[in-house]
């Protein structure tokens, strides 16, 4: 095994263990369980997930996609915390009914031998995908490097044995360090968050009801409405990966009605691994404002609600007024007076390690100018030649 480099984390107060329907003490499989420290986990992680990272940063989220939009109504289906042998076959074959492809995040700890034999299943099923969701469900941005380390390549064992060499790790409730993070990725793993959380957790907690004390992000006319607040965040998000949790009986009694709704508007579904709709996600470099380009082909993305272009200077621009949109990962941008015309403004990227303080820009040199609008302000930016 590979030697760690993990220093001991222990940034934040431990919370749960186990997630909901997990504790060996007060749960079985199936039951439909959770705690106060599970509620506070999840709450953290709908705000996480919404917010996004600060450019020109590392972003050490678990459950932050660097993919944001871009979905076009289509929808990727991920079930954690299994397999249940009570109730992962249905959701398997309600998949099945709907060719409805999904990625299932197991525990390890649930490898009994019932549950090896469904995670061969799914491992052996080309609608699906074993990921790692670590052996016993606790959260790792609270644990030592000996711990991660166990958690993660205990059941990275497991997974292999069922025949999965797909290489994707759910942190549980999506909370990770830096730290963990890193080591992570270290071993090939690509962490997977989500845009949606349904919740489904919740529901089951309550006996079909989301008590506000246990999720606040649910409008209370939807407290009694598991598939209504389902439909509500797809739509907002118009797709994207949803998080659900095949180990609930709920969840199972219910998917089909879901799934058939979001048919019924529109939506499709996709797997974790197509690129199409999970670019950044899967490895695909895609180009921003600042990177090099030879065609405006190459600056794919939209930005201040126009498309992005390949300026003379041979990097992607955008026409802007005031400011320039940042992304996650990018060297950060700002606005200019355009060259070409005095009248227009241009985004560039400023100057940062991603560019090499502009020596990867070739015909660009670093200049501090003022912003287009307001020459009370100005950036250190790589400016055309």
């Amino acid at each position: 095994m590979k030697a760690l480099g993990l220093a001991l984390i222990s940034l934040l107060p431990l919370m749960s263990t186990v997630s909901c329907g997990q504790s060996a003490d007060s749960c079985t499989e199936g039951d439909q369980c959770s705690d106060d420290a599970d509620g506070d986990a999840m709450n953290a992680a709908y705000e996480d997930a919404t917010t996004d990272a600060k450019a020109d940063t590392y972003d050490c989220s678990g459950v932050r996609v660097p993919d944001r939009n871009g979905f076009n109504k289509r929808v990727v289906l991920t079930f954690d915390d299994g397999p249940n042998p009570a109730t992962t076959p249905k959701v398997i074959e309600i998949l099945h009914k709907h060719h409805a492809p999904a990625t299932f995040f197991n525990n390890g700890m649930r490898y009994s031998t019932a549950a090896k034999a469904l995670a061969y299943q799914i491992a052996h099923d080309p609608d699906f995908l074993l990921g790692n969701h670590t052996q016993n469900h606790i959260n790792l941005a609270v644990q030592s490097a000996a711990t991660v380390t166990s958690e993660v390549m205990k059941t990275d064992a497991l997974i292999k044995a069922a025949g999965s060499n797909m290489k994707y790790l759910r942190f549980p409730f999506g909370s990770a360090s830096c730290a963990a993070k890193h080591y992570v990725e270290g071993l090939g793993y690509t962490v997977v968050g989500w845009h949606i959380d349904s919740a489904d957790w919740c529901y089951a907690a309550g006996n079909g009801y989301c008590k506000p004390a246990t999720f606040q992000y649910v409008d209370d006319a939807l407290r009694n409405d598991m598939i209504g607040f389902i439909m509500q965040q797809i739509h907002q998000n118009n797709g994207g990966i949803i998080l659900m949790h095949d180990i609930h009986q709920s969840t199972a009694d219910h998917l089909d009605e879901i799934l058939t709704r979001m048919e019924a508007d529109g939506f499709t579904f996709a797997r974790l691994d197509d690129k199409t709709v999970l670019p950044k996600l899967n490895g695909v470099q895609v180009k921003f404002i600042g990177d090099t380009c030879t065609t405006n082909s190459d600056c794919t993305y939209t930005a201040n609600g126009a498309p992005g272009t390949c300026s003379a200077a041979g990097f992607c621009t955008a026409a802007c007024t005031t400011t320039c949109p940042d992304a996650n990962g990018k060297a950060g941008t700002f606005c200019i007076a355009n060259p070409a015309g005095p009248s227009v403004g241009m985004c560039v990227a400023k100057s940062a390690p991603q560019n090499n303080s502009c020596a990867l820009l070739t015909h660009t040199s670093a200049r501090t100018l003022p912003r287009f609008s307001d020459p009370n302000v100005s950036a250190l930016v790589c400016a055309p030649n």
